[in-house]
């Protein structure tokens, strides 16, 4: 069974799939929770902010919280940044979540 990944840096080996699945799916979540919660789009900004926390909940369920380095600080970054949106704090979600996003091009680099 092949279990190799072509991603954008190239093909990894069956052990670093995980890895690149939670950086990669985080990231997804991060720019659409980001694109979601800006103040143009929002015309209802307590279902845009629940459902924005919803989604970025999915994409941290399952990701492996005992990593460290960037991985791990874009994962703390995008859990507070969920927190906030639970109260509808549009802009302290937003500074959180360029932080992740931040952590994530870090954490691409590391891999390279």
């Amino acid at each position: 069974m092949n279990t190799e990944v072509v991603t954008r840096t190239g093909t990894l080996p069956g052990d670093l799939v995980t890895a690149v699945h939670t950086t990669e799916a985080l990231e997804i979540a991060v720019e659409q929770v980001l694109a979601a919660v800006r103040p143009a789009v929002l015309t209802d900004p307590l279902s845009g902010a629940l459902r924005a926390e919803e989604s970025l909940r999915t994409a941290l369920s399952g990701a492996d919280h005992g990593t460290g380095g960037a991985l791990g600080q874009a994962m703390a970054c995008a859990e507070a940044a969920c927190e906030h949106l639970r109260y509808c704090e549009l802009q302290e979600a937003r500074l959180l979540l360029v932080a992740a996003r931040g952590q994530l091009v870090r954490a691409h680099a590391q891999r390279s």
